[in-house]
């Protein structure tokens, strides 16, 4: 049986979390052993939930060295065959830690890292980043969710050969469910999952939502917007002062995404940057048509068949394209048909469970043959 503990250095419900989740329930369901490492938060709770071993370690920076010894003295006591690290805390930690442990094979997956993404300070985004390119030295293998991780990352000078691009899966209940055909007079729900903070943009889809309230005052929808952070205070300024308080929805956390979804007639990502795009990879699995930023990683996840691509800076862009399909009902059931095809035949969590535990089992035939 092959043992394999993973380190996330994020326990909290977004992204990277939701991926460790899925994959470490995939590879038990495979027959193998997992061991979870993260700090305290909902990933922890959700692993115990599914029977899994885990170990609360609090990392506080890249120069924890109380969360680099707890971490290799679990990777000492548990003798692993893969060590898998996932984001920027857990992969410096987790890497810095199996390094001293003789006889591990170490995976890092970059959940992060494209082109369009960039740290509000340069100085530590040059730090964060060169330290990427050095913790390298102590990677097998690195697993890039998309095609524009890995080119990001052979830019700055990785190993193309150690580099393999194995995208997100969507959880399969999402493809099992799907959109509720809404009565006529309903009103018709356009609808983001994501983080309120400046890389998903919900200041310029605000924007775009009140121009169409203000040139069609009359027509009956809705903005929601599923999410916690910083910035909710200053988007429900911003609504007031654009006078669509009444249309423009703020749920926060909420337990069931799926349940939501299932509400909705449109999604919406204006996101900056995206590294993969896992809630609109799951809107999609919902039988939803997208709205998306013209960006390579949702251009390589959405396709042209299956929405619209905006300028995520151009409130006007993105207006008009939730207006073709707010005013489209076909248009609105064909995109969504195909967009749940899609990821059924593409980014389904199967596959990727699959080819990650291929690549484990090539990783230590490997270490045998030495």
């Amino acid at each position: 049986m092959t043992k394999i503990i993973q380190i996330s250095g994020d326990s909290s419900s977004t992204g990277a979390p939701s991926h460790v989740l899925r994959l470490s329930k995939g590879l038990k369901d495979n027959g193998c052993e997992v061991v979870l490492i993260a700090p305290k938060g909902p990933l922890v709770k959700k692993i115990q939930e599914l029977g899994i071993k885990t170990y609360e370690v609090r990392m506080r920076g890249f120069f924890d060295r109380n969360a680099d010894h707890k971490i290799r003295e679990i990777i000492k006591s548990e003798l692993p065959d893969i060590v898998h690290c996932h984001g920027t805390r857990g992969g410096w930690l987790g890497r810095l830690a199996a390094r001293k442990v003789e006889g591990v094979k170490v995976v890092y997956t970059e959940h992060l890292w494209t082109e369009y993404f960039h740290l509000p300070n340069y100085a530590i985004e040059k730090f964060q980043l060169n330290g990427l390119k050095f913790m390298e030295r102590w990677t097998d293998k690195t697993i890039a969710v998309s095609e524009s991780v890995k080119d990001f990352l052979v830019s700055r000078g990785f190993n193309k050969d150690r580099i393999i691009v194995i995208p997100n899966g969507v959880d399969p209940q999402f493809l099992s469910h799907k959109i509720i055909d809404k009565p006529q007079d309903a009103p018709l729900v356009i609808g983001s999952v994501g983080s309120l903070n400046q890389i998903k943009n919900y200041r310029n889809a605000i924007l775009a939502i009140s121009k169409i309230k203000k040139k069609y005052p009359n027509y009956n929808f809705h903005y929601q917007i599923i999410g916690e952070g910083p910035l909710l205070g200053g988007l429900k300024n911003l609504a007031r002062i654009k006078k669509v308080e009444k249309r423009v929805h703020f749920a926060g956390r909420v337990d069931s995404v799926v349940e939501r979804l299932q509400h909705f007639s449109i999604f919406l990502n204006v996101s900056l940057s995206e590294s993969f795009g896992l809630a609109v990879g799951e809107a999609m699995a919902m039988g939803l048509p997208i709205v998306a930023s013209d960006i390579k990683p949702l251009k390589w996840l959405v396709s042209k068949d299956c929405g619209f691509f905006v300028n995520p800076r151009s409130p006007d862009q993105i207006a008009q394209a939730l207006e073709k399909l707010l005013f489209d009902k076909s248009l609105r059931k064909q995109m969504g048909e195909r967009a749940k095809n899609r990821i059924a035949n593409k980014f389904s969590e199967q596959a990727m469970v699959k080819k990650i535990n291929d690549l484990y089992t090539d990783l230590l035939s490997d270490k045998a043959r030495r």
